[in-house]
């Protein structure tokens, strides 16, 4: 009797880890994604590569690194594209946003190797049609005047890009 009670124990016990080794995956992603409904949000993309994949972009931008606040080997590239949201089951998919009055991103790609964060000087805010904290916003697929971008590093060190 013992013996077989220990059996279905041990089956029960196996079937129940197997189950939630299978059913907790999908119940992480459906919390995850619809959760936090990521495909109402405006994004942007990290980098010109993800931009031309996702039939983005539109153009590269010029630019010049004023004062790298002493990093070395700093990259940075601001390019335009389209503004864009996530398709609703997949971050893979790209839907176009067409019905905004600031259809383009003004985004760029740069080097994480280092502690550092780029933000725009408050003059350039006011010259952005739009902005959020990492990425400015534009009616047209042009600037309309020099934006300036501050780099802040780790000991408070301060440089400066130009954008245009």
């Amino acid at each position: 009797m013992i013996k077989r009670v220990f059996k279905y124990l041990i089956i029960g016990t196996i079937s129940v880890l197997f189950f939630v080794y299978l059913f907790l995956p999908f119940v992480s992603n459906y919390a995850g994604w619809y959760g936090y409904s990521k495909w109402k949000y405006r994004t942007a993309t990290d980098n010109i590569q993800e931009s031309k994949n996702r039939y983005v972009f539109v153009k590269q931008l010029n630019y010049k690194i004023v004062d790298s606040a002493g990093y070395k080997n700093f990259h940075f590239t601001p390019y335009f594209e389209k503004g864009f949201k996530y398709g609703k089951h997949s971050s893979e998919d790209t839907r176009i946003i067409h019905n905004s009055a600031y259809p383009y991103n003004i985004c760029y790609e740069r080097n994480l190797n280092e502690s550092i964060t780029l933000r725009f000087t408050e003059d350039s805010v006011k010259k952005l049609d739009s902005s959020d904290a990492v990425w400015g916003y534009s009616k047209t697929p042009y600037l309309k005047d020099t934006l300036t971008l501050i780099i802040e590093g780790r000991h408070k060190h301060t440089g400066l890009i130009k954008i245009w």
